[in-house]
C-alpha cells in the first residue's frame, strides 16, 4: 500500500502542475500552419459527346506513353473507365472511335498491370450490364500541355460493351475491393487527398448545358472544393445515405409543370426519394408520374426502345409552349427547408443516335424512363444540367443548388476543408481560427522539466523508504535468532515426504553390499520378521523416544547385539543412501512348499514307493548297506514325513500331482519308460504292503525288477486273475489310487 500511495501522489503532483501551468498570452508564438493545397479546377473539353444526348466531356491521359480518352464524370463510380479497341470491332460506324471518346489500348502501355476480367457492377439495378479488363496504370487529368496532376497505380477498366458508350471518371471516394476487404484499391479522389494535392475529398459539379448560349455552357468540375460563381447558394444540406451504392439521395416533394398552354400540375402523387447519378443520362420516375408526363406533354412511349420518342410536330409544339418543370427538393418527405430546381423544356429536348437502345436513325426523345420500383428512382445527367451538386465525402453531406448562367464565366473557387473535430463547422471556410489560450513553447518546456524533477525526487524517496524498511526487517529477524539471509518456510504449506521405515541402522563409515552379503544374519536363519504392530523409527527423528531405544545390530562376527543408551554401537547415518528397505510381513507359504523343486514323473513314483512301500529304490550314497539305509530312512520318512505330509497334504499335493502327471503321460509319450521304474510287489500270496517284510529280499534295483507284475491297472495292462483273493486288511490298488 505504501508504494501505491507514493505512485498516486506522484501522478497527482504532475497533474496539478499541468493544470496550474501559466498560459501564454502572446499570439505571435503560435506554430506556423502548413500551407493547405488549393482545389483543382478540372477544365472540360469543348466537345459534346454521347449517343444518348449532347454532354460535355473531360480528357484523361492513361498509360505509358500517354493515351488520351474522353470521359464523363460519374458520381456513383470510383474507378477510371476507358473504351478499348474491341468496342468498335463489329460497328458499322466509320467514326466509332471518335464517338466512343477514343481508345485506350492497354497492350501498348508499358506501365499496365493486368488484374483480370471483372464485372462493371454499377447501374445493374437499371439494366446496365457489362464487364471489362481491369488493371493498374498511370492516369493524369487533362490533355497534352494542360499540366494536370498524374497519379500512378490507379484502377483502370478497359470496356467494350455498348451500355456505357464512353468511359467515366469516378468521383466517389470509396475504394475498390477485388477479392476481399483487407487490401482495397484506393480511388483517384483518395489518392489526390493522400498526396496532399487537394484540401479534402470533395467536389463540385455541373454537367453543362449545350442549349445555353450560342455554343453552350461548358460543364464545371472542381476537386477539393466548388465554384461559387456557378450556383445560387441556399441553406439546405443533405446527409449522405447509409447505402454506399445509393448515398447521394434527395427527397422530391413535387414536380410541377408550368407555362403557356399548361396548368400547374404536380406530376407526383406522393413525395419520393431519388438518387443523383451522373453516370446515366435520363430521369427515372414512378409509372404514375410518367403517365402524367405523357398526358401533359403528349408523349408516346415506344415499346421497342422503351423511350419517349418525340416527332417533329410534337417537338415544334413543345418549343412554342416552352413549359418549365420545377423539382422541389427537401430532406425527407415533409417538413424543413426546400429548394426549387427549375428546368426549361430545352433541358429535356435530347437527341439519340444509333446504336442507342436499338435505334436505326437519329431521333429526338424526352429523357424520361419508367421505374419498376423505388430502387430505380434516379436523377441522371439531365438533372445536373440545371443543378449544381457539391459533395463532401469526409463530412458525409452534400448540397444541391440552382445553376446560374453569367455572361462572363468567371470562376470563384472555394476550398472545402476536411473535418477537424468530427463536426461540420468548417466545411465551407478557408479561415483558420486560433486560440489565444494556447501554451507557449517556454511554458511547455518548463512544465516538462518540472515534472521530471518532481518525479525524480519522488523516486529517490521511494527507494530510500524501501531500503529502510528492508533494514528494519533484517534487524527484527536477527533479534529472533534466525538467519538474516534466509526466510523460515511456512510449515502449513509443506507436506511430509512419504518414506518406508528402516529396520537396520547404517554405520557411519558404511559398508558396501558385498561386505554385508558375507555376514551371516541370525535373523535369516530363524526366519525373523519384524513385528508389524511396532513401527521402527529412525534414530534422530522427532518421533524417536529419548530413552529405552534398542536396535538389532550385527557385528562383524555375525553376533546380534542390542544398542541403546549407554550401549556402544555404530551411530546411524540419516543421509546414507544404501539403507535397505524391508517389505512388510505377509502370509508367505512355508519353506517346504515354497522352496520345493518341481517334481517329475520319475521322482513322483520314487516318492510313492518310499511312502507306501518303505522301499528306497536307490541306495544311499552315504551308506554301504542299502538295507540298513532303507530301513532307517524308510522308518524316518514314513514316521516323520508321512504323518505330516501324507495325512495333511495327500489330497492336495500328491494326488493333484499324480493326476496331473499321469494324465499328461497318457496324452504324450514320456521320456521315462515303465521298465525304468521298480514296480511294487502285487502278488496275491503276500500280505499288505509294509516296509518291514522285505528283509528276506535283496536290495531292489531300479534296473532289475524282481517280478513280472504290473504296476498300476490304469496303464491298460490286464489285471491279476480273479481267483486270487486279497487277505483281509490289505490295501487294494483302488485304495491306493484314491
Amino acid at each position: 500500500m505504501g508504494r501505491r500511495s507514493l505512485f498516486l501522489s506522484c501522478v497527482a503532483v504532475v497533474a496539478l502542475l499541468l493544470v496550474n501551468a501559466p498560459r501564454s498570452q502572446c499570439s505571435g508564438l503560435e506554430p506556423r500552419a502548413s500551407a493547405a493545397p488549393a482545389p483543382i479546377s478540372f477544365d472540360p473539353d469543348e466537345n459534346w459527346d454521347g449517343i444518348d444526348g449532347a454532354w460535355n466531356s473531360f480528357t484523361l491521359s492513361v498509360g505509358t506513353p500517354a493515351q488520351y480518352v474522353r470521359v464523363f464524370p460519374s458520381t456513383a463510380d470510383q474507378q477510371i473507365w476507358t473504351v478499348q479497341p474491341l468496342g468498335c470491332y463489329q460497328s458499322s460506324d466509320s467514326d466509332c472511335e471518335d464517338h466512343r471518346g477514343w481508345f485506350f489500348d492497354f497492350n501498348k502501355s508499358t506501365s499496365w498491370q493486368d488484374n483480370g476480367l471483372w464485372d462493371l457492377w454499377i447501374e445493374t439495378n437499371l439494366g446496365y450490364y457489362g464487364n471489362a479488363n481491369y488493371g493498374y496504370d498511370t492516369v493524369g487529368l487533362g490533355g497534352a500541355g494542360q499540366g494536370g496532376p498524374s497519379l500512378s497505380n490507379q484502377t483502370v477498366a478497359a470496356l467494350a460493351v455498348n451500355d456505357f458508350y464512353l468511359g467515366v471518371f469516378g468521383l466517389n471516394a470509396k475504394p475498390t475491393n477485388f477479392t476481399n476487404f483487407s487490401d482495397p484499391s484506393p480511388s483517384y479522389m483518395e489518392d489526390l487527398r493522400t498526396q496532399n494535392l487537394i484540401p479534402s475529398k470533395s467536389f463540385g459539379y455541373s454537367a453543362g448545358a449545350k442549349y445555353r448560349g450560342f455554343t453552350g455552357t461548358l460543364a464545371s468540375l472542381t476537386l477539393g472544393g466548388y465554384d461559387a460563381a456557378r450556383f445560387e447558394p441556399n441553406n439546405l444540406t443533405f446527409v449522405l445515405g447509409p447505402d454506399n451504392e445509393r448515398d447521394i439521395v434527395v427527397g422530391i416533394r413535387s414536380i410541377n409543370v408550368t407555362g403557356s398552354g399548361t396548368t400547374n400540375v404536380n406530376m407526383l402523387s406522393e413525395p419520393m426519394d431519388a438518387y443523383i447519378d451522373s453516370t446515366i443520362p435520363q430521369i427515372w420516375l414512378p409509372l404514375d408520374a410518367c403517365r402524367k408526363f405523357e398526358d401533359t406533354f403528349g408523349l408516346v412511349f415506344d415499346q421497342t426502345t422503351e423511350l419517349y420518342l418525340v416527332n417533329d410536330s410534337l417537338h415544334t409544339q413543345l418549343l412554342q409552349q416552352d413549359p418549365n418543370i420545377t423539382f422541389t427538393l427537401g430532406v425527407g418527405p415533409s417538413g424543413g427547408d426546400t429548394i426549387d430546381i427549375v428546368f426549361p423544356y430545352s433541358s429535356f429536348d435530347l437527341t439519340a443516335i444509333p446504336p442507342y437502345q436499338g435505334l436505326t436513325n437519329q431521333t429526338r426523345y424526352f429523357p424520361l424512363r419508367r421505374a419498376a420500383n423505388e430502387s430505380q428512382y434516379t436523377l441522371g445527367r439531365t438533372f445536373l444540367q440545371e443543378a449544381y451538386l457539391t459533395v463532401e465525402w469526409e463530412n458525409a453531406n452534400f448540397s444541391v443548388s440552382q445553376c446560374v448562367w453569367p455572361n462572363q464565366m468567371a470562376q470563384n473557387i472555394v476550398a472545402i476543408q476536411p473535418p477537424t473535430d468530427g463536426s461540420d463547422a468548417s466545411k465551407y471556410t478557408n479561415a483558420s481560427s486560433s486560440s489565444s489560450s494556447a501554451l507557449s513553447t517556454g511554458a511547455i518546456v518548463g512544465i516538462v522539466i518540472g515534472a521530471i524533477v518532481v518525479i525524480s525526487i519522488l523516486l529517490a524517496l521511494l527507494v530510500l523508504h524501501h531500503r529502510r524498511k528492508h533494514r528494519r526487517e533484517l534487524e527484527a529477524t536477527e533479534e529472533k535468532g534466525a538467519s538474516p539471509m534466509t526466510e523460515q518456510p511456512d510449515d502449513s504449506r509443506v507436506f511430509p515426504k512419504a518414506e518406508l521405515p528402516a529396520v537396520e541402522p547404517v554405520s557411519r563409515h558404511g559398508k558396501d553390499k558385498a561386505d554385508r552379503a558375507d555376514e551371516q544374519n541370525p535373523f535369516d536363519e530363524l526366519n525373523y520378521r519384524p513385528n508389524s504392530a511396532v513401527t521402527p523409527t529412525t534414530p534422530g527423528s522427532p518421533s524417536s523416544p529419548s530413552t529405552g531405544f534398542f536396535t538389532p545390530h550385527m557385528s562383524r562376527h555375525g553376533l546380534m547385539s542390542l544398542s541403546g543408551p549407554g550401549t556402544p554401537s555404530d551411530p546411524a547415518e540419516a543421509e546414507n543412501k544404501e539403507r535397505e528397505i524391508y517389505e512388510m510381513p505377509g502370509d508367505a507359504p512355508t519353506r517346504q512348499e515354497m522352496d520345493a523343486p518341481a517334481v517329475g514323473e520319475k521322482q513322483a513314483m520314487m516318492m510313492r514307493e518310499r511312502i507306501y512301500n518303505g522301499v528306497d529304490p536307490l541306495p544311499s550314497p552315504t551308506s554301504g548297506n542299502g538295507r540298513d539305509s532303507l530301513a532307517t530312512r524308510g522308518s524316518h520318512t514314513l514316521s516323520n514325513r508321512g504323518s505330516n505330509t501324507l495325512s495333511n497334504r495327500e489330497s492336495n499335493s500328491l494326488s493333484n500331482r499324480e493326476s496331473n502327471t499321469f494324465r499328461s503321460s497318457t496324452l504324450a509319450s514320456s521320456p521315462v519308460q515303465p521298465s525304468d521304474i521298480i514296480s511294487p510287489v502285487h502278488s496275491s500270496d503276500r500280505g499288505p504292503l509294509t516296509p518291514v517284510h522285505l528283509e528276506d529280499r535283496g536290495p531292489i534295483s531300479p534296473l532289475q525288477p524282481e517280478f513280472n507284475g504290473f504296476r498300476f491297472s490304469f496303464e491298460g495292462q490286464p489285471s491279476e486273475p480273479s481267483d486270487l483273493s486279497e487277505p483281509a486288511g490289505s490295501t487294494s490298488d483302488s485304495s491306493l489310487r484314491r
